[in-house]
């Protein structure tokens, strides 16, 4: 853990973020029926990975008292003990409507916090980055989809569902493999994608598009993302080294899928 996130965690701020608990229970459920422990395994993705599996469980039977899910029992035989199975009800909708609403009205606030922030740090000097623990050892990392876990690995044609991202110094052409944990995932590959290669510093991304969610991600973070050229990862940095890479400026089509749509430009 950073000092930033200790620094907040002792001053209660991970409670604050709890609000956003049910709002994201509710989207998951509207995407598909699921397991408490699948709902529980996606908490990362809205950066509330610190809950308690207990919370999350009891605000899923507090959301079905107030009906705005239902459950049901798994039919399929399992090895263990039956599951329950969650979905989102006509009124967990109008729910989820309202909660959208409200953070988007949050979303201006924050914009203005933070924008009013700015303007009062104008010239105080930069401020140091929180998230880094020693600045001096800071190397840039760039982040190639790859097939395979070199540098002479040809790249991936899809950015989410990619099977390694290869984070390189383009410097000094050093690298670290990176298997992607989203690769398998049953939904939301590129958000999991971008958070894994954000979290491991990541300096720019290079790919051959972006899907809506993967960009505001990584977008949101400040930092740039680029369009892939070249067959292999060698290429692709050697080509960011020299300039020759235009931004990416707008996100690319939303593609969902698993399995068989893999490498068809699924998961992006």
């Amino acid at each position: 853990m950073l000092r930033w996130q200790r620094h907040c965690e002792e001053r209660g701020c991970n409670r604050r973020l709890g609000q956003f608990l049910e709002p994201a229970l509710l989207l998951l459920l509207e995407q598909a029926p699921a397991h408490g422990y699948t709902l529980l395994d996606r908490m990362p993705e809205f950066g509330l990975e610190f809950l308690a599996p207990t919370v999350i469980y009891r605000a899923l039977r507090e959301m079905e008292a107030r009906g705005w899910v239902s459950s049901t029992w798994e039919e399929k035989a399992t090895q263990g003990p039956p599951r329950r199975i969650y979905a989102l009800t006509p009124v967990g909708r109008e729910v989820l409507s309202c909660c959208l609403l409200q953070m988007r009205g949050m979303q201006q606030v924050v914009e203005y916090v933070l924008a009013l922030h700015d303007e009062l740090d104008t010239g105080r000097g930069p401020v140091p980055d929180p998230s880094i623990e020693n600045p001096e050892e800071v190397v840039m990392k760039v982040v190639v989809p790859a097939n395979g876990a070199d540098l002479d690995a040809p790249v991936s044609p899809v950015f989410g569902r990619c099977a390694v991202f290869v984070l390189v110094d383009p410097d000094t052409m050093e690298f670290e493999a990176l298997p992607n944990p989203a690769v398998d995932a049953p939904g939301g590959a590129g958000v999991q994608s971008a958070q894994a290669v954000l979290q491991r510093g990541a300096s720019a991304v290079i790919a051959p598009s972006l899907g809506p969610n993967a960009f505001r991600v990584i977008q949101s973070a400040g930092v740039p993302a680029y369009r892939l050229e070249g067959a292999t990862v060698r290429e692709v940095v050697e080509a960011f080294r020299d300039g020759r890479l235009s931004e990416i400026g707008t996100p690319g089509p939303d593609h969902v899928g698993l399995g068989g749509g893999r490498g068809r430009g699924w998961g992006r």
